[in-house]
């Protein structure tokens, strides 16, 4: 397992009430919360979100695009905090790399 730091954490804001506040990393840290903490397990950019973190994992891709996959799939659940960040939504562009239409 290859786990690799984002060049700038992501922060998502999870639970009932989204009370709960991530700030992510990481990509192993983003897989888990893909896969064990997302309250939506359904859309084209968590899945693509999911692929990226594992293809890093793996050593297939690089962190930027797990990062950009998470921050897309963040922003489709409405969970994404950080007002900063300068990822634009492209039409399933990140999730069109990985298979997932």
């Amino acid at each position: 397992m290859q786990d690799q730091h984002f060049d700038e954490p992501v922060r998502v804001a999870l639970g009932r009430s989204r009370n709960k506040i991530y700030k992510v990393e990481r990509v192993a840290q983003a897989a888990d919360i893909l896969m064990n903490r997302w309250p939506v397990k359904t859309g084209g950019y968590h899945v693509a979100a999911r692929k990226a973190c594992l293809g890093v994992l793996e050593g297939l891709q690089e962190a930027r695009y797990a990062r950009a996959a998470f921050v897309n799939a963040a922003i489709e659940a409405v969970f994404w905090l950080n007002s900063t960040d300068r990822v634009e939504r492209p039409p399933l562009s990140i999730a069109s790399l990985f298979g997932v239409r």
